[in-house]
Protein backbone atom coordinates (compact mmCIF):
# COMPACT_ATOMS: atom_id res chain seq x y z
CA UNK A 1 0.00 0.00 0.00
CA UNK A 2 1.29 3.49 -0.87
CA UNK A 3 1.27 6.16 1.83
CA UNK A 4 -0.90 8.44 -0.32
CA UNK A 5 -3.56 5.71 -0.47
CA UNK A 6 -3.38 5.17 3.29
CA UNK A 7 -3.50 8.93 3.93
CA UNK A 8 -6.59 9.41 1.77
CA UNK A 9 -8.32 6.55 3.57
CA UNK A 10 -7.55 7.47 7.16
CA UNK A 11 -8.04 11.25 7.11
CA UNK A 12 -11.85 11.15 7.07
CA UNK A 13 -11.74 8.27 9.55
CA UNK A 14 -9.63 10.34 11.97
CA UNK A 15 -11.67 13.52 11.50
CA UNK A 16 -14.94 11.67 12.15
CA UNK A 17 -13.57 10.06 15.31
CA UNK A 18 -12.23 13.39 16.62
CA UNK A 19 -15.60 15.10 16.20
CA UNK A 20 -17.63 12.25 17.66
CA UNK A 21 -15.29 11.76 20.61
CA UNK A 22 -15.36 15.47 21.40
CA UNK A 23 -19.14 15.63 21.09
CA UNK A 24 -19.48 12.64 23.42
CA UNK A 25 -17.12 14.00 26.08
CA UNK A 26 -17.68 17.79 26.15
CA UNK A 27 -21.14 18.66 27.45
CA UNK A 28 -21.00 22.47 27.31
CA UNK A 29 -22.04 23.62 23.82
CA UNK A 30 -19.84 26.73 23.69
CA UNK A 31 -16.78 24.87 24.96
CA UNK A 32 -17.46 22.05 22.51
CA UNK A 33 -17.63 24.55 19.63
CA UNK A 34 -14.30 26.00 20.73
CA UNK A 35 -12.70 22.57 20.80
CA UNK A 36 -14.08 21.61 17.39
CA UNK A 37 -13.16 24.91 15.72
CA UNK A 38 -9.75 23.65 14.52
CA UNK A 39 -10.12 19.88 14.86
CA UNK A 40 -9.98 18.05 11.54
CA UNK A 41 -9.12 21.20 9.55
CA UNK A 42 -5.40 20.47 9.46
CA UNK A 43 -3.33 17.96 7.55
CA UNK A 44 -3.66 15.33 10.31
CA UNK A 45 -0.05 14.36 9.69
CA UNK A 46 0.73 13.14 13.20
CA UNK A 47 -2.20 10.71 13.51
CA UNK A 48 -1.59 9.54 9.93
CA UNK A 49 2.07 8.98 10.81
CA UNK A 50 1.04 6.89 13.81
CA UNK A 51 -1.18 4.75 11.61
CA UNK A 52 1.55 4.39 8.98
CA UNK A 53 3.93 3.12 11.68
CA UNK A 54 1.30 0.70 13.00
CA UNK A 55 0.67 -0.61 9.47
CA UNK A 56 4.42 -0.92 8.89
CA UNK A 57 4.87 -3.35 11.78
CA UNK A 58 1.45 -5.02 11.62
CA UNK A 59 -0.06 -4.79 8.11
CA UNK A 60 -3.85 -4.79 8.21
CA UNK A 61 -4.02 -3.83 11.89
CA UNK A 62 -7.67 -3.13 12.83
CA UNK A 63 -8.57 0.55 13.16
CA UNK A 64 -9.97 -0.03 16.65
CA UNK A 65 -6.45 -0.76 17.88
CA UNK A 66 -4.93 2.56 16.77
CA UNK A 67 -7.70 5.15 16.36
CA UNK A 68 -7.75 6.34 20.00
CA UNK A 69 -3.98 6.87 20.05
CA UNK A 70 -4.07 8.54 16.65
CA UNK A 71 -6.76 10.91 17.90
CA UNK A 72 -4.68 11.65 21.00
CA UNK A 73 -1.86 12.93 18.78
CA UNK A 74 -4.20 15.38 17.08
CA UNK A 75 -5.86 16.46 20.32
CA UNK A 76 -2.44 17.33 21.74
CA UNK A 77 -1.23 19.04 18.59
CA UNK A 78 -4.40 21.15 18.35
CA UNK A 79 -4.14 22.05 22.04
CA UNK A 80 -0.63 23.43 21.42
CA UNK A 81 -1.87 25.51 18.47
CA UNK A 82 -4.79 26.99 20.43
CA UNK A 83 -2.50 28.03 23.27
CA UNK A 84 0.34 29.23 20.97
CA UNK A 85 -2.09 31.56 19.20
CA UNK A 86 -3.18 33.33 22.40
CA UNK A 87 -2.27 37.03 22.77
CA UNK A 88 0.08 36.17 25.65
CA UNK A 89 2.23 34.07 23.27
CA UNK A 90 2.07 34.57 19.48
CA UNK A 91 -1.14 36.63 19.24
CA UNK A 92 -1.92 34.94 15.91
CA UNK A 93 -5.19 35.83 14.23
CA UNK A 94 -5.45 33.05 11.65
CA UNK A 95 -5.02 29.30 11.99
CA UNK A 96 -5.84 26.52 9.53
CA UNK A 97 -7.53 29.04 7.27
CA UNK A 98 -10.02 30.27 9.89
CA UNK A 99 -9.89 32.81 12.73
CA UNK A 100 -7.83 31.58 15.68
CA UNK A 101 -9.90 30.18 18.54
CA UNK A 102 -9.33 33.21 20.78
CA UNK A 103 -10.39 35.53 17.94
CA UNK A 104 -13.60 33.57 17.39
CA UNK A 105 -14.52 32.78 21.00
CA UNK A 106 -12.41 35.05 23.21
CA UNK A 107 -9.18 34.32 25.12
CA UNK A 108 -10.84 32.85 28.21
CA UNK A 109 -12.73 30.19 26.28
CA UNK A 110 -9.71 29.53 24.04
CA UNK A 111 -7.62 28.80 27.12
CA UNK A 112 -10.26 26.39 28.41
CA UNK A 113 -10.70 24.79 24.98
CA UNK A 114 -6.96 24.12 24.86
CA UNK A 115 -7.09 22.60 28.33
CA UNK A 116 -10.02 20.43 27.27
CA UNK A 117 -8.26 19.22 24.11
CA UNK A 118 -5.26 18.27 26.24
CA UNK A 119 -7.52 16.33 28.59
CA UNK A 120 -9.31 14.63 25.68
CA UNK A 121 -5.98 13.21 24.51
CA UNK A 122 -5.48 11.30 27.75
CA UNK A 123 -9.15 10.37 27.94
CA UNK A 124 -8.82 8.80 24.49
CA UNK A 125 -5.79 6.78 25.59
CA UNK A 126 -7.60 5.70 28.74
CA UNK A 127 -10.52 4.42 26.68
CA UNK A 128 -8.38 2.76 24.00
CA UNK A 129 -9.19 -0.97 23.79
CA UNK A 130 -5.59 -2.09 24.27
CA UNK A 131 -5.48 -5.44 26.03
CA UNK A 132 -1.70 -5.36 26.43
CA UNK A 133 -1.21 -3.10 29.48
CA UNK A 134 2.54 -2.81 28.91
CA UNK A 135 1.93 -1.32 25.49
CA UNK A 136 -0.70 1.04 26.92
CA UNK A 137 1.76 2.27 29.57
CA UNK A 138 4.49 2.79 26.95
CA UNK A 139 2.16 4.81 24.75
CA UNK A 140 1.08 6.93 27.71
CA UNK A 141 4.69 7.51 28.75
CA UNK A 142 5.66 8.52 25.20
CA UNK A 143 2.89 11.11 25.07
CA UNK A 144 3.68 12.51 28.53
CA UNK A 145 7.35 12.89 27.57
CA UNK A 146 6.46 14.52 24.24
CA UNK A 147 4.15 17.07 25.85
CA UNK A 148 6.85 17.89 28.41
CA UNK A 149 9.22 18.50 25.51
CA UNK A 150 6.76 20.77 23.70
CA UNK A 151 6.28 22.89 26.83
CA UNK A 152 10.03 23.10 27.47
CA UNK A 153 10.60 24.04 23.84
CA UNK A 154 8.05 26.84 24.08
CA UNK A 155 9.76 28.22 27.19
CA UNK A 156 13.15 28.13 25.46
CA UNK A 157 11.71 29.81 22.36
CA UNK A 158 10.38 32.68 24.48
CA UNK A 159 13.75 33.04 26.20
CA UNK A 160 15.58 33.20 22.85
CA UNK A 161 13.15 35.63 21.19
CA UNK A 162 14.83 38.92 20.32
CA UNK A 163 18.28 37.41 20.90
CA UNK A 164 20.98 36.35 18.47
CA UNK A 165 20.42 32.64 19.00
CA UNK A 166 22.87 30.08 17.67
CA UNK A 167 21.93 27.35 15.23
CA UNK A 168 22.35 24.77 17.99
CA UNK A 169 19.96 26.68 20.27
CA UNK A 170 17.37 27.08 17.52
CA UNK A 171 17.51 23.45 16.51
CA UNK A 172 17.21 22.31 20.13
CA UNK A 173 13.95 24.28 20.33
CA UNK A 174 12.77 22.69 17.09
CA UNK A 175 13.59 19.22 18.40
CA UNK A 176 11.53 19.87 21.52
CA UNK A 177 8.58 21.70 19.97
CA UNK A 178 8.14 19.70 16.77
CA UNK A 179 10.34 16.64 16.39
CA UNK A 180 9.46 15.11 19.76
CA UNK A 181 5.75 14.92 18.92
CA UNK A 182 6.55 13.42 15.50
CA UNK A 183 8.67 10.79 17.19
CA UNK A 184 5.92 10.16 19.73
CA UNK A 185 3.34 9.52 16.99
CA UNK A 186 5.51 7.05 15.11
CA UNK A 187 6.79 5.25 18.19
CA UNK A 188 3.27 4.93 19.60
CA UNK A 189 2.06 3.40 16.33
CA UNK A 190 4.92 0.92 16.32
CA UNK A 191 4.38 0.10 19.99
CA UNK A 192 0.69 -0.63 19.46
CA UNK A 193 1.63 -2.90 16.54
CA UNK A 194 4.13 -4.85 18.64
CA UNK A 195 7.38 -3.71 17.04
CA UNK A 196 10.61 -4.97 18.58
CA UNK A 197 12.84 -2.74 20.69
CA UNK A 198 15.52 -2.41 17.99
CA UNK A 199 12.93 -1.45 15.41
CA UNK A 200 11.49 1.19 17.72
CA UNK A 201 14.95 2.68 18.33
CA UNK A 202 15.58 2.96 14.60
CA UNK A 203 12.11 4.40 14.04
CA UNK A 204 12.63 6.95 16.82
CA UNK A 205 15.84 8.17 15.18
CA UNK A 206 14.10 8.48 11.81
CA UNK A 207 11.13 10.30 13.34
CA UNK A 208 13.23 12.86 15.23
CA UNK A 209 15.16 13.67 12.07
CA UNK A 210 11.96 13.82 10.02
CA UNK A 211 10.39 16.21 12.55
CA UNK A 212 13.48 18.41 12.40
CA UNK A 213 13.26 18.60 8.60
CA UNK A 214 9.52 19.29 8.84
CA UNK A 215 10.09 22.33 11.07
CA UNK A 216 12.76 23.83 8.80
CA UNK A 217 10.38 23.35 5.87
CA UNK A 218 7.67 25.07 7.90
CA UNK A 219 9.98 28.01 8.56
CA UNK A 220 10.76 28.25 4.84
CA UNK A 221 7.06 28.20 3.94
CA UNK A 222 6.42 30.94 6.50
CA UNK A 223 9.14 33.06 4.90
CA UNK A 224 8.23 32.47 1.27
CA UNK A 225 4.54 31.51 1.21
CA UNK A 226 1.32 33.47 1.67
CA UNK A 227 -1.20 33.30 4.51
CA UNK A 228 -4.08 32.15 2.33
CA UNK A 229 -2.15 29.14 1.06
CA UNK A 230 -0.51 28.17 4.35
CA UNK A 231 -3.60 28.96 6.43
CA UNK A 232 -1.94 30.93 9.24
CA UNK A 233 -0.29 34.27 9.97
CA UNK A 234 3.21 34.18 8.50
CA UNK A 235 4.62 37.43 9.82
CA UNK A 236 4.39 36.64 13.54
CA UNK A 237 7.76 34.93 13.90
CA UNK A 238 9.47 37.95 12.36
CA UNK A 239 7.45 40.50 14.34
CA UNK A 240 8.12 38.68 17.62
CA UNK A 241 11.74 37.92 16.62
CA UNK A 242 11.30 34.22 17.26
CA UNK A 243 14.41 32.04 16.83
CA UNK A 244 14.13 30.27 13.45
CA UNK A 245 16.65 28.83 11.02
CA UNK A 246 15.43 31.28 8.36
CA UNK A 247 15.96 34.27 10.65
CA UNK A 248 19.51 33.11 11.39
CA UNK A 249 20.63 31.85 7.97
CA UNK A 250 18.28 33.54 5.49
CA UNK A 251 16.13 31.68 2.99
CA UNK A 252 19.01 30.25 0.95
CA UNK A 253 20.92 29.17 4.05
CA UNK A 254 17.82 27.59 5.55
CA UNK A 255 17.16 25.73 2.31
CA UNK A 256 20.71 24.41 2.39
CA UNK A 257 20.24 23.33 6.00
CA UNK A 258 16.96 21.63 5.08
CA UNK A 259 18.78 19.71 2.35
CA UNK A 260 21.40 18.55 4.88
CA UNK A 261 18.82 17.41 7.40
CA UNK A 262 16.80 15.75 4.65
CA UNK A 263 19.85 13.66 3.76
CA UNK A 264 19.99 12.59 7.40
CA UNK A 265 16.32 11.57 7.14
CA UNK A 266 17.16 9.35 4.17
CA UNK A 267 20.10 7.80 6.04
CA UNK A 268 17.89 7.05 9.05
CA UNK A 269 15.26 5.57 6.75
CA UNK A 270 17.83 3.23 5.22
CA UNK A 271 18.88 2.09 8.69
CA UNK A 272 15.25 1.29 9.44
CA UNK A 273 14.97 -0.61 6.16
CA UNK A 274 17.30 -3.26 7.57
CA UNK A 275 14.54 -4.49 9.88
CA UNK A 276 11.23 -3.35 8.34
CA UNK A 277 9.37 -2.63 5.11
CA UNK A 278 9.76 1.15 4.87
CA UNK A 279 7.48 1.84 1.90
CA UNK A 280 4.80 3.67 3.95
CA UNK A 281 7.38 5.65 5.92
CA UNK A 282 9.22 6.58 2.74
CA UNK A 283 5.95 7.85 1.30
CA UNK A 284 5.33 9.90 4.46
CA UNK A 285 8.76 11.48 4.13
CA UNK A 286 8.30 12.24 0.43
CA UNK A 287 4.97 13.94 1.05
CA UNK A 288 6.34 16.11 3.85
CA UNK A 289 9.45 17.08 1.91
CA UNK A 290 7.40 18.17 -1.11
CA UNK A 291 4.61 20.02 0.73
CA UNK A 292 3.75 23.62 -0.11
CA UNK A 293 1.61 24.40 2.94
Amino acid sequence: MAFAELYDRVRPEIASFLHKFTADHVADERLREGCLHLLGRGKLIRPAALIAAAETFQPGIPAAEYIHAAAAMEFVHTFTLVHDDLPELDDARLRRGVPAVHVKFGSALALLAGDTLFNLAFTALQEAPLTDQTRRERVLRELVDAVSGVIEGQVRELALSGRDATLAEIEEVEQLKTARLFACALVCGATIAGAEAGQIRALHNFALTLGHAYQIKDDLLSATGDSRTVGKNLEQDEVLERPTVVRLLGVEGAQARFNEVNENVLDALEQLAQTADISLLRGLHEMLAAREK
